[in-house]
């Protein structure tokens, strides 16, 4: 049960990374210019109260260094690579390896 729901949390996140994909690649056909959308500009428009809700929480809660460094550059980063990232994350995690029986290698 619990790596169906790793390897649905995957499929779920492929497919924002695949939307995301498709949304920087028609932005960019329409300008003639590469276009990556940063997470920031992604979270904002679409929860726009959880930034700032959550910088606020880890700055007083976790650690004040997290805040700034760390998570100013992830906020950075494009936001089909952050979910591709994640989504091979999960898949890895629910990922199970074949045994072999005892003695006998399969090459």
């Amino acid at each position: 049960m619990f790596r169906f729901i790793l390897r649905f949390i995957a499929v779920l996140c492929l497919a924002i990374a695949v939307m995301f994909i498709v949304l920087d690649a028609t932005r960019s056909l329409g300008i003639s210019k590469l276009v990556l959308t940063p997470l920031e500009i992604s979270w904002r428009e679409f929860f726009p109260d959880t930034l700032e809700a959550f910088s606020s929480w880890l700055t007083q809660s976790v650690h004040p260094f997290l805040n700034d460094p760390i998570l100013v550059t992830f906020l950075t980063l494009p936001t089909f690579a952050v979910f591709s990232v994640l989504s091979a994350l999960f898949y890895v995690l629910a990922y199970k390896r074949k045994r072999h029986a005892a003695g006998f290698v399969k090459r």
